[in-house]
């Protein structure tokens, strides 16, 4: 055996004692799997964050992300029995629930700001200057079936009956809720306006392929929009995984409050930065909405009644189905912060 050999030996012998306890270790973690869409959209960086922060293995756990295109995606792989938790939009839930799957909210990761833009062709920007002005022009988003609307065209609708134009007095055009679906949209002129979400509203001025209309977040915006400040994104369970290991459950929510606390105490360029974002454009756009919105995300994953009751009224008014003598509260359990205030 050369000198080089036997060193490498001796090295190996010594690290094996360190390998087998850093294993050994690392088995007495808690495995955490939570579904989250994405991945890096903007309502849900504070679950992406908590690995990137460590935050898990502080809690001695390890968070496993599995990313999904949509919130109902994370929802029914949950319920199938492949996570133990799921990042969704709220208003997701009762269309899960109608299908008599029971479903919970643990925990709120954003506040009641509405991150949501109407964006019109540059080349009509002085022509379309109120929502008003939409009348009988096309309007580009993520389209469903007339039996099952996304949450986007529902929305989109109420804003619309805000300013007293039905439905049918606009063109529904579907566009993918992506930067080039919603360029393509407009640049082809396919579209007239596009409804969109931050940080893609923010995209498409900063790079001049539409002008901002109007923004839900804008405080100076008239309130009469139903259900505007509605919960958009929460962490999900199931009634019997809460049940069946209520310190699981205890640890998520405790790790989002951790990045929640984390966030609020640091710039929006170095909460981007921890994600590690390969897309130096993308990361710019979502630092940039975060100092636009610094009320985006929750303070401490509390379900606070103002949003709780702007929720009950975006679904009392989008129709959304509950089963008989089911209320919104059968949605939410909130005993892992504190109850709704």
């Amino acid at each position: 055996m050369t000198r080089r050999a036997a060193l490498q030996a001796l090295l190996a012998l010594g690290l094996m004692p360190c390998a087998a306890s850093a294993r050994a270790h690392n088995s007495k973690r808690m495995l955490i799997r939570i579904n989250v869409p994405g991945p890096h959209l903007l309502p849900f960086v504070p679950v992406e964050l908590i690995p990137r922060l460590g935050i898990d293995r502080q809690l001695g756990t390890e968070l496993a992300i599995h990313h999904f295109p949509s919130g109902v995606q994370t929802l029914e792989n949950m319920v199938a029995g492949d996570a133990h938790f799921a990042a969704t939009g709220f208003t997701a839930m009762p269309g899960v629930l109608a299908r008599d799957i029971k479903v919970v909210a643990i925990a709120s990761v954003t506040s009641g700001v509405a991150p949501y833009s109407i964006l019109v062709r540059n080349d009509l920007a002085a022509q379309i200057r109120s929502v008003k002005d939409l009348k009988g022009r096309s309007i580009g988003l993520p389209l469903g079936s007339p039996s099952s609307k996304t949450v986007l065209q529902l929305l989109t609708e109420l804003w619309l009956d805000a300013y007293g134009l039905k439905r049918h007095e606009v063109r529904w055009v579907p566009a993918g809720m992506n930067l080039d679906g919603m360029r393509g949209a407009l640049a082809s002129g396919a579209v007239d306006a596009v409804f969109c979400e931050e940080p893609l509203a923010g995209t498409l001025v900063r790079k001049k392929i539409g002008a901002q209309l109007v923004s839900l977040s804008d405080p100076n915006y008239p309130a009469h929009v139903v259900g505007r400040k509605h919960l958009r994104a929460v962490i999900a369970s199931t009634p019997e995984q809460m049940a069946a290991d209520p310190q699981r459950a205890e640890r998520m929510v405790r790790m989002l409050q951790r990045s929640l606390d984390w966030m609020r105490r640091n710039a929006p360029e170095i909460v981007v930065a921890r994600l590690g974002l390969p897309d130096k454009d993308l990361a710019r756009d979502l630092a940039a909405t975060m100092k636009r919105l610094p009320g985006l995300y929750s303070t401490d994953g509390s379900f606070p009644q103002a949003d709780v009751e702007a929720t009950r009224q975006f679904l009392d008014a989008t129709g959304t189905p509950f089963p008989t003598g089911v209320d919104i509260r059968a949605l939410i359990d909130d005993r892992l912060v504190g109850g709704i205030r």
